[in-house]
């Protein structure tokens, strides 16, 4: 379908009551033929007409734009049925005869279709397509589950998860006693669901003696906790080795209190 835009201007020009309409265009001097599709664009002058009256007069269009323009309206519409359209526009009448391309081609016989339009080779090509596309979606969609599969496996076993973000923890850090109890503090909560991420460590402790089964290693997660403290909020720059030790702290008491869980559910 060709798109061809055609300016068509129109001046309502009021006189006593009386608007007359006065269409002109801006075209060559041959008259071009209004097809399918194609964008018309009129400027209307008039103080008697509103946007929604525009609108309605034009019901048969496709309103594309209606811009305001000064005291005039720039109207942009097109249509994809041919025919003869007559519009009223105050006391005057706008004729516009829109085409079809289809029409304009001379031919009393049927067209005929090529041949090529069906050959294998076009066939082969999709195909070919197809296949790929779902095999790239079928891989990506085994990888993505794989990883899911794999993430779920670590998230079932807090232990193996405390152990493997605790050992990722780069000494260097400023933040490595910080999330290094962060981890442990998220290891107790999903062992004993219950919340103590945001308390300090005394109201851990507090927490922690609720626990019948923490009894025994409290005193040393007490300890641990208050010995962090001071290597957080001492001010002085902590050594890599020093770091180290802490967390091998830890991750002692974590395998205990694991081990002991694990105990309790055998018996």
């Amino acid at each position: 379908m060709r798109i061809k835009t055609i300016i068509c201007f129109i001046t309502l020009l009021i006189l006593i009551g009386i608007s007359p309409v006065y269409a002109f265009t801006e075209m060559d001097s041959n008259i071009r033929s209004i097809y399918i599709g194609d964008i018309i664009t009129l400027k209307i002058t008039a103080r008697d007409f509103s946007t929604q009256e525009l609108t309605d007069i034009f019901k048969d269009f496709e309103i594309i734009e209606i811009k305001e323009d000064g005291s005039s309206y720039l109207l942009s519409l097109r249509t994809f049925e041919a025919g003869d359209y007559n519009i009223l526009l105050g006391n005057n009448q706008i004729s516009i005869n829109v085409r079809s391309i289809l029409s304009d081609i001379e031919r009393d016989d049927i067209f005929e279709g090529d041949i090529w339009v069906i050959e294998p080779g076009i066939s082969f090509n999709g195909l070919l397509l197809l296949c790929l596309s779902a095999g790239v979606f079928i891989s990506s969609g085994a990888i993505v589950l794989l990883k899911a599969i794999k993430r779920k496996a670590v998230i079932q076993n807090p232990l193996q998860l405390f152990i493997s973000r605790s050992c990722s923890l780069s000494a260097e850090s400023d933040d490595y006693f910080v999330d290094l109890t962060l981890y442990f503090k998220e290891y107790l909560e999903n062992l004993y669901k219950f919340r103590i991420i945001g308390k300090t460590s005394s109201e851990i402790v507090n927490e922690l003696s609720k626990i019948e089964a923490l009894a025994v290693m409290l005193p040393d997660i007490r300890e641990w906790l208050i010995e962090c403290d001071r290597l957080k909020f001492t001010g002085v720059k902590v050594l890599s080795e020093t770091k180290q030790i802490h967390c091998r702290k830890l991750v002692d008491i974590v395998e205990k209190i694991y081990t002991d869980i694990n105990k309790d559910v055998a018996a």
